[in-house]
Formats: C-alpha cells, structure tokens, sequence
C-alpha cells in the first residue's frame, strides 16, 4: 500500500501514535513535528474541539500539515507493522539446533518467510497426528 493510501486508514492508530508523540516532545518525540510547540498547540486545540475525538479528515489534515518527514516516515512504518499483525498473535519459540536449521534451509529453498512457512506447516497439518492415544480410541468408536 503506498503512502499517501497508508495515511488515510487506520485512523484510531494514528491517533495513538500522535499521542505518544505529543508525549515524548521533550526527547525525541519532537523530531515527529515541523514545529513541535505549534504541533502540540494544534493537537490539543483538535482535541477540544473534537470532546476528544477527532474525525478522520482532521487526523489527516493535521497529520500533513504538522508532521515532519521524518515523522511520516515513523508514522508510515507504525501503521505497515499494525496492519501486517492484526489478526495475528505474537509467539516466542525454543527450536532445536536441527530444526532451527531445517527452517534455514526451507527460508533458502522457498523465498518465504519463516512465519509463512510455519504457518503453511500448522496449516497443513493433521490433528489427528498430535492427538493422544485415548483420544483416538474415542473418536474410532
């Protein structure tokens, strides 16, 4: 999805983001904002005026006219990261050595991704394979 299309969705995102911009000004947070003391002063005013919820024109409206470059290129990049997990779930893995190395080789041989290959793996798979014994008896009967 290319830029400007990216910045018209995902409004309630980019108002989170925004947020913590404002946030973080004393740090880096103002490298987001042309001017980050007339920013501040926009969003706020936007937020009043709006009881604290903007519309998706005035998101967008500011969003071009306070924002700097290298806030649209963080603002962009947070909004390919939320679209690319929604609907997904987060999961942290111990593989062995040989398995590590076995999803490796699949990564060279297929140009996917290591989630898409796992995924495609889960996917694929036979839940009859992984259940218990017990379990099989009952369904056979």
């Amino acid at each position: 999805m290319k830029k400007a299309e990216l910045l018209k969705t995902e409004h309630d995102v980019q108002l989170k983001w925004l947020n913590n911009q404002i946030a973080k000004i004393a740090n880096d947070g103002a490298l987001a904002f042309k001017n980050p003391k007339t920013g501040e002063r926009s969003f706020n005013k936007m937020l009043n005026d709006n009881m604290g919820i903007p519309s998706n024109s005035d998101i967008e409206h500011f969003v071009s006219t306070h924002i700097s470059e290298t806030g649209i290129r963080k603002l962009v990049t947070t909004l390919r990261v939320y679209l690319k997990r929604s609907g997904a779930e987060r999961l942290q893995v111990e593989l062995t050595k040989s398995n590590k190395q076995l999803l490796d080789k699949l990564v060279d041989v297929s140009g996917k991704t290591k989630i898409e290959i796992i995924n495609q793996l889960i996917g694929n798979a036979l839940i009859s394979d992984f259940q218990r014994e017990e379990e099989q008896l009952d369904l056979k009967v």
